[in-house]
């Protein structure tokens, strides 16, 4: 004879058997007893918990010939062939595979005919929630009003799927998860009888590992009898792949360590040993879920099934709470990221990390590393300062100081030059963009003059002019330490580029979180282009977005935000494109000028050397007042 699985083997035969579901039993056990039975019933429940079983059970004490009674005899034809799937008036329906609205009206036309052998024909109909919504339709009505003799079960592990209209026309029955206890207990039983020599300590490894499914739980006992004679808790773990206390133990203590070397060696082990990366994370969010409820609810025995009580009270110390929910946070992400992923060893190995020096930008990360500061504080232990990045002065930090220029030579009152007021020693000296920039911004030493000449540009057209305080109509102030932020035209990619879009983004992500969807909405559509004295500057193609983010309700709400994250004030500025793209020709503009030609020869005899030379570099005039 071909052997048969446990699950089979063991299969409730009435509701003595039935693992678990007490309140399904005294419902259905009332109902049987007082003759009130409902035309149709809806089981649902995860899979494994009994839905079928009950079903067939249900309809042997409907079809009993001592019934109907909630004890059904198991030796009548009616029981016999009900519990061999031959009876010729219950019918098991798989939905999944007879979803249509033809299968459907194939079965209506059968619910006329009487039963042939029993008092009902039952119609269980596994997974209904599969069937489509023409098929539900036809369903509809012979579900509302059937035939006197027939029953309908409907069995499903989804039912928010199952239309209302169906829902409210039967009697609906919850089945829930089989505790771990019960799992074990009914486990016990079937191994003494099956002939299976099983260790306790592996019969609860499987009921803990089945979630609740008394289904799973035989398969898998079945499976390790086959593996070993006598069953161990090892031998469950090799036959699931699972990680293990002693390893998990290993792996929390280095992460609570802060030890990424040792996390990651030991992640290296696991992987040779051939489990999977999916399984050791999910382990993991187990185990940390324990520590987290053992801090929180020692007395909670959910939480010993995954390690004792002295396991746990040791490794406690490492954790506090806003840790351990920032690390759940980051294991489900990593979770959700290995459905997709190609590298799951690449994924989990980055988790391990973000765990070990609790790195992040949601808020339970941040939350966590304010937390580990308190303590720290408390404790004496003075927390760790974050290194100066630069020591200078701002002043030294908006503009290099000019190298400092030679004596000027006093100049006739009545021979002022059109040229820069600089006098190198010779021509290959010749000052740079940036101590042009300077010198055109140093204060001027000689009295503006009240009549100007002819400008420059209107004498050298391919020669753009160069700003000087003696001759310019509108000499340029000296730009202010703290004035550079406030310019509206901005150097792209000016100071720490990388620190500012980190900071960016972290912003955006604790204002979508903290549900500012209209905020979120302007703030995402730009980009950050500079972040130099703690001034982080945004841009956006939009002008008129740059403008509302610079109102004072949106910059508060995000300023106060850059604090959170930075300790430290930072101001943003928002501006558009075009403003960005300003800085870069005119930049350029300095450092393409061309040696200009010759000055004019009437006036050049009369000049000291360096004038001239001066002139020969910077293309001046000589004007006469």
């Amino acid at each position: 004879m071909a052997y048969v699985a446990l699950y089979r083997q063991w299969r409730p035969r009435n509701f003595d058997t039935l693992v678990g579901q007490q309140a399904v039993k005294t419902a259905l056990t009332n109902a049987l007893t007082s003759g009130r039975i409902a035309h149709a019933y809806l089981f649902a429940g995860p899979r494994g918990t009994g839905k079928t079983s009950t079903a067939r059970i249900l309809a042997k004490a409907l079809n009993c010939e001592h019934g109907p009674t909630p004890v059904p005899c198991d030796a009548c034809d009616n029981c016999k062939r009900i519990a061999e799937g031959t009876s010729m008036d219950v019918f098991e329906i798989d939905a999944a595979s007879n979803r249509g609205i033809d299968e459907i009206k194939a079965l209506r036309d059968q619910l006329a005919f009487t039963p042939v052998d029993c008092r009902y024909k039952v119609y269980i109909i596994d997974e209904v929630h599969m069937l489509t919504t023409e098929a539900f339709n036809a369903l509809l009505k012979t579900l509302e009003e059937p035939p006197a003799h027939v029953i309908f079960i409907l069995a499903t592990t989804d039912p928010h799927k199952i239309p209302a209209t169906i829902h409210s026309r039967c009697q609906r029955f919850d089945f829930r998860r089989v505790t771990v206890e019960e799992i074990t207990a009914h486990l016990a039983m079937v191994a003494k009888g099956s002939g299976i020599t099983a260790d306790e300590e592996a019969l609860r490894l499987i009921a803990v590992q089945s979630e609740g499914g008394m289904r799973d739980a035989l398969s898998l006992l079945d499976q390790c009898g086959v593996m070993d004679k006598q069953v161990t808790a090892a031998t469950v773990r090799q036959v699931l792949g699972i990680v293990g206390r002693d390893a998990l133990r290993e792996l929390v203590a280095a992460i609570g360590r802060k030890d990424a070397a040792v996390a990651l060696a030991q992640l290296e082990q696991l992987l040779a040993q051939g489990k999977d990366p999916r399984q050791v994370l999910v382990e993991l969010a187990e185990y940390l879920r324990a520590l987290l409820l053992y801090q929180a609810v020692p007395g909670y025995n959910e939480v010993y099934l995954t390690d004792t009580e002295e396991q746990l009270h040791a490794l406690a110390p490492f954790f506090g709470r806003d840790r351990l929910m920032a690390a759940e946070e980051r294991l489900h992400a990593a979770l959700q990221e290995l459905k997709g992923t190609m590298r799951a060893r690449i994924t989990a190995e980055l988790c391990l990390l973000d765990l070990c020096r609790m790195e992040g930008s949601t808020l339970a990360s941040l939350l966590a590393r304010v937390e580990q500061l308190e303590r720290q504080l408390a404790q004496g232990v003075p927390a760790v300062a974050v290194p100066a990045v630069n020591v200078q002065p701002v002043a030294a930090q908006v503009a290099p100081q000019p190298k400092p220029a030679p004596p000027k030579p006093v100049i006739p009152q009545d021979k002022l030059y059109d040229g820069p007021d600089y006098f190198g020693p010779e021509e290959e000296d010749a000052p740079s963009a940036d101590e042009l920039s300077n010198l055109s911004a140093a204060p001027p030493a000689v009295q503006q003059p009240a009549v100007v000449s002819q400008p420059v540009a209107a004498l050298k057209p391919k020669s753009a002019p160069i700003a000087h305080p003696a001759v310019a109509s509108k000499p340029v102030a000296a730009p202010a330490p703290k004035a550079v932020a406030n310019e509206k035209t901005v150097e792209e990619f000016g100071g720490d580029i990388a620190a500012g879009e980190d900071f960016w983004q972290q912003t955006l992500e604790l204002v979508r979180s903290e549900k500012k969807m209209s905020m979120h909405s302007c703030a995402k559509a730009g980009r950050v282009c500079s972040f130099d004295n703690d001034v982080l500057t945004v841009a956006y193609k939009a002008a008129f977005i740059a403008g509302r983010m610079s109102k004072d309700d949106y910059r508060g709400y995000f300023e106060e935000i850059l604090l959170r994250l930075a300790r430290r004030p930072i101001r943003l500025q928002c501006i558009a494109e075009s403003e960005v793209q300003k800085a870069a020709p005119k930049k350029a503009a300095v450092k393409a000028e061309p040696a200009a030609p010759a000055p004019s020869p009437v006036a050049e005899s009369a000049l000291p050397d360096n004038l001239r030379k001066a002139m020969n570099v910077l293309g001046g005039t000589i004007t006469k007042v």
